[in-house]
Order: structure tokens, then C-alpha cells, then sequence
């Protein structure tokens, strides 16, 4: 059936703290908090400091991959406004035991200019309701090169995927969930080159090892996503002395979004 948030108004009457409230730790929990059935639905409201734009997100269908069924989601729109949305719509995910499960690879920065990554994404767990709180669920290592300007380019990553917390209630700008759960990813990065001076090699960072991207998600009881808050935040290290290279993106940023559930209909 169809639901409106506007029309559950009834659950903020019952809840009237704003924002999170800790609930107990429950090792068995068995509730739905990313329904997949056959005909679901949700639409979210992306707003940035640069534009606002929606998403409509549904399920598609199933699929086999190395014998185990996935589901495949998918938006209305060409391009997915939301971060979230966008990873969710361009991979496989499936349910385990409660855990939400993704399978496919990571884009990286939403930064214009930044260099393209893609981390492989395998079988990683993005919440699991019966972790401990702030238990680390995935750790993703790895490197790689490319060449800017003629400069040898390393880039070194670490993406960890962590549980935060069950909450008994979150309220976003609409509205009041019951029974929510947090999760968090984390994409860390460090940027380096290496110049020639006097026939010594020289390994000059370009960006210390920052946390570049942190997006908090929060998931609802027999609903999904409900609320996702998407974080880029760098500073590059002083370039002027490397003469000719020129890095294509911004020194220094730092950019906030959210994307927010408007409405959502989960099958039978």
C-alpha cells in the first residue's frame, strides 16, 4: 500500500523529542529495515549547497550471480541525484540475515575534478541490526596510479563501512520514525607524487591522509532508507612548489547534502 509521510503524522504525537534517541542493544533483531519485495518504492528530496533535485527509487527484480539472488534497484530519473541512491541503484544488494549486502564497486569522491576511483565492492555489509554499536562491518585497502600533467599520481584508499547504533526514534525535516538503525561509510584518502631533483626521487604529498567522504545513513524499521547525509571534506597540501603541475579540482572544500524520504510504498 501507499503511504504518505505527511499522513503518519501520528507517530510525532507519540514521539515529541526531536532528532535520535538511543534504544537498547538487541542482539535478535529480526525487523525488516530495507524491505525488497517485488513493487516497492521510495522518493527522496536531494538538497546541496549547489542544487536540489528528487529520486525515485524502485525495485526492478532479481538476478543470479555466482548462484546467489540479488535485487536490482533502479531510479526514474537517468542520473541519481543522492549519493546513496546512486550506489544502491548501480550495484547489486541482498538481504542476509538482517544484513543488508552490496555487491559491485564504489565510485569515489562526487567531487568534479577529483580522480576517478573504483573500489571493488564485494559482498560488503552496509548495516547490520544485530552488530554492537560502532562495530567496524568492512575495511577496503588498497592503491593505484594515474598520471596528471605528466606527474606519476599515487592514490592510496581505505573505505571502512561501520554500525553506529539502534535508535528508538529519528526525526528528519518531515517526519518521526520508530525503531531506526545508523550506519556509517568512510572513504579515506591520501594523494602523492614523485618529482626528479638532482637525480634524487622526491615523494611530494599532494593530500595527507583525510577522511574525504563520510555519509551517514539512517534506516527505518519495514521501510529503508530514510534519511542520508553525505559529507566531502579536504584541504590539499601547498602545490606551489612543484612547478608545472596543476591539480583539477578545488584546493580546499567542503560540501554538506542530505537526501530526505518524501513518500515510499512497499509491496506484498
Amino acid at each position: 500500500m501507499k503511504y504518505s509521510l505527511l499522513s503518519l503524522t501520528v507517530l510525532a504525537l507519540c514521539l515529541i523529542s526531536c532528532g535520535e534517541d538511543d534504544a537498547p542493544q538487541n542482539n535478535n533483531n529480526t525487523a525488516e529495515y530495507f524491505p525488497l519485495s517485488a513493487n516497492s518504492s521510495w522518493s527522496y528530496n536531494n538538497e546541496s549547497e549547489n542544487q536540489n533535485s528528487q529520486d525515485n527509487m524502485f525495485v526492478v527484480g532479481t538476478q543470479q550471480e555466482q548462484g546467489v539472488q540479488y535485487t536490482n534497484l533502479n531510479t526514474q530519473e537517468a542520473v541519481p541525484g543522492g549519493f546513496m541512491v546512486g550506489l544502491l541503484t548501480q550495484n547489486l544488494v541482498r538481504k542476509d540475515s538482517g544484513k543488508l549486502i552490496i555487491n559491485g564497486s564504489f565510485g569515489g569522491v562526487p567531487v568534479e575534478g577529483f580522480p576517478d576511483i573504483s573500489i571493488p565492492l564485494n559482498n560488503v555489509t552496509l548495516f547490520d541490526p544485530n552488530a554492537q554499536d560502532e562495530t567496524q562491518l568492512n575495511s577496503i585497502t588498497g592503491s593505484f596510479e594515474e598520471t596528471i600533467m605528466e606527474f606519476p599520481i599515487n592514490i592510496e584508499y581505505s573505505s571502512t563501512t561501520t554500525q553506529e547504533q539502534v535508535l528508538s526514534s529519528y526525526t528528519t525535516d518531515i517526519q518521526t520514525y520508530t525503531d531506526v538503525i545508523q550506519s556509517k561509510i568512510v572513504l579515506n584518502l591520501e594523494i602523492s607524487t614523485q618529482i626528479q631533483l638532482g637525480g634524487t626521487t622526491l615523494t611530494l604529498p599532494i593530500l595527507s591522509s583525510q577522511d574525504v567522504l563520510v555519509v551517514e545513513n539512517y534506516y527505518a524499521a519495514n521501510i529503508g532508507l530514510i534519511f542520508s547525509k553525505e559529507t566531502v571534506d579536504y584541504t590539499l597540501e601547498d602545490l606551489s612548489g612543484i612547478p608545472g603541475l596543476e591539480i583539477p579540482i578545488q584546493e580546499q572544500n567542503r560540501v554538506v547534502s542530505t537526501a530526505t524520504l518524501t513518500s515510499f510504498e512497499i509491496g506484498n
